[in-house]
């Protein structure tokens, strides 16, 4: 190796590992915390928001936005390799990965949270209809893919979709009735911010599985100009 060059390896069963313990770690501190709140003694609230699942400003919102970012950045990697036959679908990888990066903004900025004042009904319905559409349209291009990896997305996608829009959806009567601050809504959510989680992850390792048997992704050269 050349002093000029950079080589990186990355397994990606140990990373993928590392990250359903990471989702695992915060998920169970936003359980614990609530738990203990809920049924033992009060705790204050910054103990609570720092592992709060639906707060933004918390470990878990930032784990979700960072594990988007990252799963954009290694479908643009995708899409910059894309040759031959690959190259029909490139423009659908793009809208992969700008989909991932809107994902990862949402986490932080709250987009959806804006839109939910804007309008008289959940945010989750017009998003579910977004997705199923996305969804539609995506099916020529998950046909092309090797059958594992299309599984793999579609599995992926559908329990992200499950949590951020079919939970929130079930979840509106607790806003509707006033029971945010109850351990059940704080359950429910873990349920939906674990679901798009595992559903990032599934997607992601599929990703980088398929990078990993495409002779034409496997290597990708990294080069700094001004």
């Amino acid at each position: 190796m050349s002093p000029e060059s950079l080589s990186i390896t990355i397994s990606i069963n140990r990373l993928v590992r590392m990250l359903w313990l990471t989702v695992g770690v915060l998920l169970g501190m936003h359980v614990l915390l609530n738990l203990v709140h809920y049924r033992f003694t009060e705790l204050p609230w910054l103990v609570r928001q720092i592992f709060d699942v639906d707060e933004e400003d918390s470990f878990p919102t930032w784990y979700s936005a960072s594990t988007l970012l990252l799963t954009a950045f290694v479908l643009w990697l995708k899409t910059s390799s894309a040759r031959g036959p690959a190259d029909a679908w490139r423009w659908h990888w793009r809208g992969l990965a700008v989909g991932f990066v809107f994902l990862s903004i949402d986490e932080i900025a709250g987009i959806h949270e804006t839109l939910n004042s804007l309008i008289d009904y959940s945010w989750a319905i017009p998003g579910g209809i977004i997705a199923t559409l996305v969804g539609l349209a995506y099916l020529p291009f998950l046909a092309r893919l090797e059958r594992s990896t299309a599984i793999q997305f579609i599995i992926g996608g559908g329990i992200f979709v499950g949590g951020a829009v079919g939970v929130e959806l079930y979840t509106e009567p607790f806003q509707a009735n006033d029971e945010l601050n109850t351990l059940a809504y704080n359950l429910w959510n873990a349920l939906e911010e674990g679901m798009e989680m595992g559903g990032v992850l599934i997607f992601l390792r599929a990703l980088l599985l398929s990078m990993k048997t495409d002779p034409l992704a496997r290597t990708i050269e990294l080069k700094l100009t001004d």
